[in-house]
């Protein structure tokens, strides 16, 4: 018998994709497939729960083509061990689909029909594409991670299912307090039992809970598409009734740590030292901008009580700013002026006592003889329109 070929290797380092990981996930099948398959169809297109993450080799990057090199050295001793042992056929190989794409010359399918991968993901040009996975079945591969101080450090398992027990736990609190509340003398001790252990399975999932957060907070630290990590891979031949082909089982990975967030850029990247300096100087000037000539008129005639017929005041023929003399008060009329009746059916008495009452000057005692009656006062419409301005009113 031959010997078995190496079909086991450690990749180089590469950039981490998207990553299943903290929890597996299955791949679902095509929903327009799933209304018109039968039952057992839809089985074949549900896959099991699954781990792993895809991965991008540059082609211009020798570290990454190194690692591809590895890949197709597997994937060829994997076709040559699945011929030996009689698992495949010669016809297999020349078949056979590898897990190793690449993208500016394998094709994938689009839907009904067949495009180069490049076509369906422009951003795969230039690059080879492969997916590590392990099946939920064969456990979540070993993970561990290079810390800040270059201690090798074990990830901790996630703890999933808190939420629920959360739920369940108070469910049971809720259901054991009302069984006390309606038990009789003689059950009323053992009632009172089991409401203090509910409250303490309460409480024991709420820890488990928090210390589950916890660690979550470390994975989304550590485990992320973009992340610096090497991984030891298996490349394994499969064979099934419409057809066979070569893919590559994730089994440890090291997170080295130190890579970009895909998606994500660096600050000193978007924001340089000139780009700085132009928002100071756009803040100075529209910020921090002091009033302009304009601005110190209009504020000037709107606190002064100006008369254009005054000749007192001095203007600068320079500048055009006035300087305005300091006037006597007006003399505050002594006679008290009539009320005025506004003839305007419209107006809200709900809005005429929510208005302010104007300051009323108190009359000084004089003979009504000479009295002079004021001029009537006419009120204009400002003609505002309730439809044009709907919020206002």
């Amino acid at each position: 018998m031959a010997t078995e070929l190496l079909t086991h290797a450690k990749t180089g380092v590469i950039q981490m994709g998207w990553p299943k990981l903290y929890e597996a996930v299955a791949f679902k099948g095509n929903k327009d497939d799933d209304k018109s398959a039968k039952k057992d169809d839809k089985k074949k297109n549900e896959s099991t729960p699954a781990y792993g993450f895809p991965v991008l080799l540059d082609k211009d990057d020798p570290d990454h083509m190194r690692t591809v090199r590895i890949l197709q050295k597997l994937s060829k001793n994997a076709e040559a061990n699945a011929i030996a042992l009689k698992k495949w056929g010669k016809k297999d190989r020349i078949v056979s689909n590898d897990g190793l794409k690449d993208a500016d010359e394998d094709e994938i399918l689009d839907g009904d029909k067949t495009v180069l991968m490049t076509d369906k993901y422009p951003n795969r040009a230039n690059h080879f594409y492969v997916n590590f996975s392990r099946s939920s079945k064969a456990g979540r591969p070993g993970i561990r991670y290079i810390d800040d101080e270059g201690i090798l450090r074990e990830l901790p398992e996630p703890i999933l299912g808190t939420k629920e027990d959360i739920q369940a736990a108070q469910a049971n609190l809720n259901d054991a307090r009302a069984a006390y509340a309606t038990a009789d003398e003689d059950a009323r001790e053992e009632a009172k039992t089991l409401v203090l252990e509910a409250t303490r399975n309460l409480e024991e999932a709420q820890e488990r809970d928090a210390k589950a957060k916890e660690v979550k907070v470390l994975w989304d630290k550590l485990v992320y598409p973009g992340q610096n990590v090497q991984a030891s891979v298996t490349a394994r031949a499969w064979k099934t009734q419409t057809g066979s082909g070569v893919s590559y089982r994730l089994d440890n990975l090291t997170i080295v740590g130190g890579g970009v967030r895909d998606g994500s850029f660096e600050y000193d990247e978007d924001f340089t030292d000139e780009d700085i300096e132009a928002l100071i100087a756009w803040r100075d000037k529209h910020v921090n901008a002091k009033p302009s000539k304009a601005d110190d008129e209009a504020a000037l005639l709107a606190d002064t009580d100006f008369d254009e017929a005054d000749s007192d005041d001095e203007v600068d023929e320079d500048t055009g700013e006035i300087a305005v003399k300091p006037r006597r008060k007006a003399a505050v009329s002594r006679r008290r002026p009539k009320p005025v009746e506004v003839e305007d059916d419209d107006v809200d008495e709900d809005e005429d006592e929510d208005e302010e009452e104007a300051p009323r000057h108190r009359p000084k005692k004089t003979s009504s003889r000479g009295r002079r009656k004021p001029a009537p006062v006419e009120v204009e419409d400002d003609d505002v329109d309730d439809e044009d301005y709907p919020d206002m009113f």
